[in-house]
């Protein structure tokens, strides 16, 4: 039996379109999947629902005939993730993942402990590789909406944004746990705030507890940023999936 491959796009179709995949999907199911026409696929739309479809034309660029109606997807969670700049790779790790988890919105944020040096001219050269990145994962995990990508921002913005919501800053200075946060206070929407691997200094947090963010703890060790912020956002998601 053939697996079935998924490619993504920015628009919501009618039944039966004629959808056309960009570039990178082209490529993908022509030349590394080697399907043709009369093959079937998957699409994922803007609105994440996934519509069965079937290869017209191999291109390029391929197009694909979806079928009438198409299947539910997994709608994202009410989350905007806050997470301090690290190095490259890692900041990679928390795009994919935060992508499958289906986070609403992403943003990295430079702060006084920060170990890497903010460089605002190299960040907006790495957006267009988290962008494909967030593709991938919205392709494996079967979502359709990706990440809403911001910054590199101050720690000041954060500060702005997180005062109109629940908000939830990771800190060993924490008296309790996100998650028991969570079922306690049951927030319908929420922005996490993960800092840099030496953590944010004390005033920042003062700062972020008078911005109305409750500070809490995250398991019983100290974690690198990507495993903090994967973590957090895995708990938000599951409180929102269950809620």
């Amino acid at each position: 039996m053939r697996h079935t491959f998924r490619y993504t796009i920015d628009r919501e179709p009618r039944p039966g379109d004629l959808v056309e995949l960009g570039p990178d999907d082209t490529h993908h199911l022509i030349r590394v999947v080697r399907r043709g026409a009369g093959d079937a696929c998957e699409v994922i739309d803007a609105a994440g629902r996934i519509w069965p479809a079937v290869v017209e034309r191999a291109g390029p660029p391929a197009c694909v005939r979806l079928a009438d109606a198409p299947r539910g997807g997994t709608a994202p969670a009410p989350v905007e993730l806050f997470v301090g700049v690290a190095d490259w790779g890692r900041l990679d790790l928390v795009v994919e993942k935060a992508t499958e988890l289906g986070v609403e919105r992403l943003t990295f944020f430079s702060s006084d402990r920060a170990r890497r040096k903010a460089d605002i001219g190299a960040f907006g050269g790495r957006r267009e590789r988290w962008g494909r990145l967030a593709d991938a994962a919205a392709r494996q995990s079967g979502r359709g909406p990706r990440p809403e990508l911001s910054g590199l921002v101050p720690f000041s913005a954060v500060l702005d944004a997180i005062s109109t919501r629940d908000a939830f800053l990771v800190d060993a200075a924490g008296e309790h746990g996100l998650g028991d946060e969570f079922r306690r206070r049951a927030p319908r929407r929420a922005a996490i705030v993960v800092g840099p691997d030496a953590g944010l200094s004390d005033d920042e947090v003062e700062r972020a507890r008078a911005a109305g963010a409750v500070v809490c703890r995250l398991a019983g060790a100290t974690l690198r940023t990507e495993t903090a912020a994967i973590a957090a956002a895995a708990i938000a998601a599951d409180h929102f999936g269950a809620s």
